[in-house]
């Protein structure tokens, strides 16, 4: 026993010895690693009372922080030098094959890629975009046949921001996080997912501003196709050519833009991609969304409205405290959260009395709106009944009701989910459209060939559930916050 008890001793002794010099644990920081105040003059310009400018600073400073390299400000992946203008959309402006993880805070086991490419605005200028690549360690068999390559999800985000800062592509957790990039990517699939132009790269080739024409379904249909075609080009040997489209909210409305893109392609533009397409996941799209809330829609809109329409002024949607709000969310280039504590905190002063009288505030709803045209079957379209107080998931029946009865182009489902609101779209239904995507890459047939209607229902009482997520992926990279990565074990 004794000698058997010193042998212990020694292993331990030995194990110990081979093991790694680790850094002294430290707490965490939880400040911010932004430090942005308001100067008087924007304090003026806002007429911020000092409570309001205090929030706003902590929203802006917490954003700010989770930006990976101190996001496209900052960053030179996203600067573009002067050079010869391009000539064709979905043209590649530059690759960054392998991005280095260590400041974005994906998952173990997942790979980082960018490009720039050139995309179209919805009235056909040329104008650079930037996209991200996520990738699986190992890559999802579907069909019958073995391949090399990974199959290919081309997602469409929801509202990120407005201005260079806000691009997923710079985020930490790519915006989403675990609620669909993620979650795709450890389920073996590779995701393709466009900023949108006028988020990243916001100086074109010619020096020009590239400005967001933001919830224009569209140009950001343009903008997920021509990145899934850059992508092709890059990885010709990795992704597959058949894909599937997803999105949610401003990014759903975007995704069903795709699928009616496809279906029109009466210019050949898209041929290449037409063929490929296995269908499309729609969740919570945004549809009128600017007669819903105009307070924050009205300038989100309104601030580049003038690239497609030049005669508009944004007088005719907003108050002058809506303008000079306006102007102040620019100058900071806040994204969602702070713009929308900018324009809620005066709401009933942002717009103008008369706004909803504008020709542009109706005419701009062609390019919102997405349902009431041909589309590329199959799709599903998954709405919770509390979303928006209800005011989406009714929005959402009428399109897919209109879509149906004036433009049936095949299969279409629409998905009831009680007593879910708007996020939670995606984490009530994952297990159905994880199966979803896998039956359109094992070419399993849909259901039906029409437009149907189902509804999923809560194992427990609604009321049992978590409402909504409380907590996000925190970035702790640094060598001495290994302990809060590592649970014990080595």
């Amino acid at each position: 026993m004794k000698g058997t008890f010193k042998a212990l001793l020694l292993a331990a002794s030995t194990f110990a010895q081979t093991l790694p010099t680790l850094p002294k644990p430290e707490t965490q920081s939880v400040s911010f690693n932004s430090s942005f105040k308001f100067s008087a003059t924007q304090l003026e310009l806002g007429q911020l009372w000092p409570e309001l400018a205090e929030n706003l600073e902590t929203v802006l400073n917490y954003d700010r922080s989770q930006l990976a390299n101190g996001g496209p400000s900052q960053d030179d992946f996203y600067k573009l030098s002067n050079s010869t203008a391009p000539t064709t959309p979905g043209q590649i402006l530059r690759v960054q094959r392998v991005t280095d993880p260590k400041v974005w805070n994906i998952p173990a086991k997942t790979a980082l890629s960018r490009f720039i490419y050139t995309t179209t605005t919805a009235n056909g200028t040329l104008i650079p975009a930037s996209a991200y690549i996520l990738w699986p360690w190992t890559a999802r068999r579907v069909g019958t046949e073995a391949s090399d390559k990974a199959p290919v999800v081309l997602w469409s985000h929801g509202t990120s921001g407005f201005y260079a800062d806000g691009s997923p592509s710079a985020h930490r957790s790519l915006f989403y996080g675990n609620i669909m990039p993620f979650t795709l990517a450890q389920a073996g699939y590779v995701v393709v997912a466009t900023d949108y132009a006028g988020l990243g790269v916001q100086t074109s080739w010619d020096g020009s501003l590239v400005s967001a024409q933001y919830q224009n379904r569209v140009s950001q249909a343009f903008d997920s196709l021509y990145a899934l075609r850059a992508a092709r080009q890059i990885f010709p040997d990795k992704i597959t050519d058949k894909y599937v489209n997803v999105g949610h909210s401003q990014g759903g409305a975007a995704a069903w833009g795709v699928s009616e893109v496809l279906a029109e392609n009466a210019d050949n533009h898209f041929d290449d991609l037409e063929c490929d397409y296995l269908g499309s996941i729609i969740f919570a799209p945004g549809i009128n969304s600017l007669f819903a809330a105009p307070q924050v829609f009205a300038p989100w809109i309104g601030k580049d409205l003038h690239l497609l329409y030049p005669d508009f002024k944004l007088s005719d949607w907003l108050s002058p405290l809506g303008m000079d709000r306006t102007e102040l969310l620019t100058q900071i280039q806040g994204g969602q959260f702070v713009s929308e504590l900018l324009f809620l905190a005066n709401a009933t002063e942002i717009v103008n009395p008369a706004w909803n009288e504008s020709w542009y505030a109706s005419t701009y709803t062609q390019f919102t709106n997405p349902g009431n045209r041909p589309y590329k079957a199959p799709m599903i379209l998954f709405q919770g009944t509390e979303d928006q107080g209800g005011r989406s998931f009714n929005n959402s029946l009428s399109a897919f009701e209109s879509t149906c009865k004036n433009h049936h182009s095949g299969s279409f489902e629409f998905v009831s989910l009680p007593g879910v609101a708007h996020f939670p779209s995606m984490d009530s239904t994952r297990q159905q459209w994880l199966q979803w995507i896998e039956d359109r890459f094992n070419q399993k047939p849909v259901g039906s060939q029409s437009c149907i209607k189902s509804t999923i229902k809560s194992f427990l009482p609604a009321d049992s559930y978590q409402e909504f997520s409380t907590s996000f992926p925190q970035w702790a990279g640094a060598a001495n916050e290994y302990f809060e990565l590592v649970a014990g074990g080595f």
